[in-house]
């Protein structure tokens, strides 16, 4: 009975021993690497913040944006169709075309001036890509 007991307190030690070693060798896994981020899709190319940095969602409905502004056009619908130019020109020259249906005047007149000519044109590559054609 005595060696089993000198047994069962050597395999009791043995196993505080693993215990601790496990926890002080640096047992721990390194965390998995966080997966990538989707990439934005190209077509933004950036556009989609210069819309949030120019405030356009409070006035224009676009749902490629998830804007849902009521006091200006719906850019898919009053867009659809229209070619980049047509669009900058909507941009930096709102009272050029008025939308039916809306007053003129809603729209600053200064976009040439407060974005950059890059941001504009990423501005019109977000929105042409988000009109139908």
């Amino acid at each position: 009975m005595r060696i089993a007991a000198v047994a069962a307190g050597v395999l009791a030690c043995a196993a505080a021993a693993m215990a601790v070693a496990a926890f002080t060798a640096g047992g721990e896994e390194e965390p998995a690497p966080a997966p990538a981020p989707a990439p934005a899709p190209a077509t933004a190319n950036g556009g989609e913040a210069v819309w949030v940095e120019h405030g356009c969602g409070s006035c224009h409905a676009f749902a490629a944006a998830s804007a849902t502004g009521q006091f200006a056009p719906d850019l898919a619908l009053s867009l659809k169709g229209m070619p980049a130019s047509y669009i900058r020109e909507s941009i930096v020259a709102p009272a050029k075309v008025i939308a039916p249906g809306y007053p003129g005047g809603g729209m600053p007149e200064d976009f040439a001036s407060r974005m950059s000519p890059a941001e504009l044109e990423r501005l019109v590559e977000f929105i042409r890509a988000g009109v139908p054609r």
